[in-house]
């Protein structure tokens, strides 16, 4: 496959910086930033497991648009993180570098908001439950409740290696998968999104997180969550096959003070009605 073949990302918006994180393990994370002049807020955006900049570029370039300070960081499972092994991977140390970044990006200097999906989302749980960060608004889009693997794939994954993913696991994937888990009726553009995140996924990174995250639960974390200090708004999307819509209005029944939105697909999830939404957002002072 020549380069001009290869899968490629979104490009980043020409108003982005990109740069990367050094964890206290000497991983480094990639992070887009923006920083503008006078920001009207500050926001942390973590997205979900294998999360391409794809589909969250409408979300940036509205609150960038917007004048927010922009923070998007990419957890180590990502095919664009440096680690000094593939399989540098724990679910301990992903938490804690969600905490970590927050800290370093001096996020917590500030009133801020925290926007996460799927996985993402559920990082930002774990955090806020034992009280390592206080967001003044914490948007979670489909937090995973409980992470499973299914059968099938926790039975090939020992198998599976850079080549097997290219040449066996990827096409199947795709044509099984992709099928049963995306609404295309509904949101076309959610089958492109996830494809692409299947091309650049590094096989070995992710093989590792699933095993490292399989079993966990949030659910014993939700009450633990300080609703006055940091208020949760849980959105859900009732025609998203993949992240089930009654889970995430249980989520938002379970946390003090949370508020549930229905955004219907996973597409305006990371769009427009997102963005007008976080512009509503007022702070204490």
């Amino acid at each position: 496959m020549s380069s001009e073949e290869e899968p490629k990302d979104v490009d980043i918006p020409d108003q982005f910086d990109v740069k990367y994180i050094e964890m206290s393990d000497g991983a480094k994370l990639r992070c887009l930033s923006y920083n503008p002049d006078e920001p009207k807020g500050y926001v942390l955006m973590y997205p979900g497991m294998n999360t391409v900049v794809l589909s969250w570029i409408r979300v940036l370039e509205g609150l960038s648009e917007a004048n927010y300070h922009i923070d998007y960081v990419e957890s180590r499972e990502k095919h664009t993180s440096k680690l000094q092994k593939d399989d540098q991977i724990t679910r301990e140390r992903m938490i804690l570098d969600c905490e970590e970044a927050i800290a370093k990006l001096g996020f917590k200097e500030q009133h801020y908001i925290v926007i996460g999906s799927s996985l993402g989302s559920t990082t930002l749980v774990h955090n806020m439950a034992k009280g390592a960060i206080s967001p003044d608004y914490a948007v979670l889009v489909g937090p995973s409740t409980h992470f499973t693997v299914p059968f099938g794939i926790r039975i090939l994954m020992p198998f599976v290696t850079k080549f097997t993913y290219e040449k066996i696991g990827l096409p199947i994937i795709k044509k099984i998968a992709l099928r049963k888990f995306t609404n295309e009726d509904a949101d076309p553009k959610q089958k492109e999104k996830y494809s692409l995140a299947l091309d650049l996924a590094n096989p070995i990174k992710l093989k590792t997180t699933l095993k490292e995250w399989s079993g966990n639960k949030i659910w014993d974390d939700l009450p633990k969550i300080d609703g006055q200090k940091s208020i949760c708004i849980l959105i859900g999307a009732s025609e998203d096959k993949l992240h089930p819509d009654e889970e995430t209005r249980a989520v938002a029944d379970a946390i003090n003070n949370s508020k549930f939105i229905d955004l219907k697909t996973n597409t305006a999830a990371h769009d427009k009605p997102l963005i007008d939404m976080i512009k509503e957002f007022e702070f204490s002072s």
